[in-house]
């Protein structure tokens, strides 16, 4: 994968440094979640200021449950339509399209914002089938690269928590509209309270309380499916932090800290269940 890099990112963009970090010190966990042997691989050729990431790796376990549930959708739905386009906005430096597999006769997209993109490329292969394209989510221009046609799947991981909700409607009101053959959405999202929590720590980051709020934006999406992060403290293999998600889940307002959300995406032809 060629010499180290130096990491020179915006503030923002440094967090996707996070969930690789969490996903090093899992990979290296007797009990791994995901056992992703490509973010050490990455890890190993950046330059990183250990600063960005050190405070974080209290709260892995969010990060490690999320992607293996967005995995386990994820590869089931590439399993059920190999024809179809996976779409991964604010990929960041993660490895799902190698981690879970790229349609068979489909594509999968990778985007983020150019200075993303220029850091990632060549760390990560690019299996056939995948595309690596800079741009931002919110940019209309990117999405006519996409195919309209074929069944689509939208995932985008710690990425809606910062674009408010105005960004969020108008991501989903284009997918809602470009997309004819169908599919589904997938994306996280946290609690009020951690979105004040955040920016009071000077992150601009954003809660979502209504999870049916995005269908009355776009009536085209129907939610079939919302998995709490904190409830599944049953996945969580170290004592002390199953035992500290458990108590977290009596409560509501911790319970629904983190969510990911699962939403199906109703083709102008009337796509059927799993899109």
């Amino acid at each position: 994968m060629g010499a180290v890099r130096r990491v020179g990112l915006g503030r923002v963009e440094t967090t996707l440094l996070w969930p690789l970090h969490h996903k090093v010190l899992d990979f290296r966990n007797r009990e791994p979640v995901l056992g992703d042997v490509w973010a050490v691989d990455v890890l190993d050729h950046l330059e990183v200021d250990r600063r960005d990431v050190r405070g974080t790796s209290g709260d892995r376990y969010l990060t490690l449950l999320r992607a293996a549930w967005i995995d386990a959708r994820v590869r089931a739905w590439v399993a059920a339509h190999p024809e179809g386009t996976v779409v991964h906005p604010g990929c960041g430096l993660d490895a799902r399209a190698l981690r879970v597999g790229v349609p068979g006769r489909g594509l999968w997209v990778d985007l983020d914002l150019p200075e993303v993109v220029a850091l990632r490329r060549g760390l990560l292969p690019e299996p056939r089938g995948y595309r690596l394209v800079a741009g931002s989510v919110t940019d209309p221009a990117w999405w006519g690269r996409v195919p309209a046609g074929a069944p689509v799947l939208v995932v985008a991981e710690g990425l809606f928590e910062y674009l408010g909700a105005a960004g969020v409607r108008g991501v989903l009101e284009r997918v809602a509209s470009r997309f004819t053959g169908g599919g589904e959405v997938v994306f996280d999202v946290v609690a009020p309270w951690v979105g004040r929590a955040g920016r009071a720590a000077g992150w601009p980051m954003h809660g979502l309380g209504d999870v049916r709020l995005p269908e009355r934006w776009c009536p085209g999406l129907e939610l079939v499916e919302a998995y709490s992060v904190v409830g599944d403290f049953g996945s969580v293999p170290e004592r002390p932090l199953r035992v500290l998600y458990r108590v977290l889940s009596v409560w509501p307002g911790g319970r629904d800290a983190m969510r990911v959300l699962r939403f199906r995406l109703r083709g102008r032809a009337g796509a059927g269940p799993g899109g």
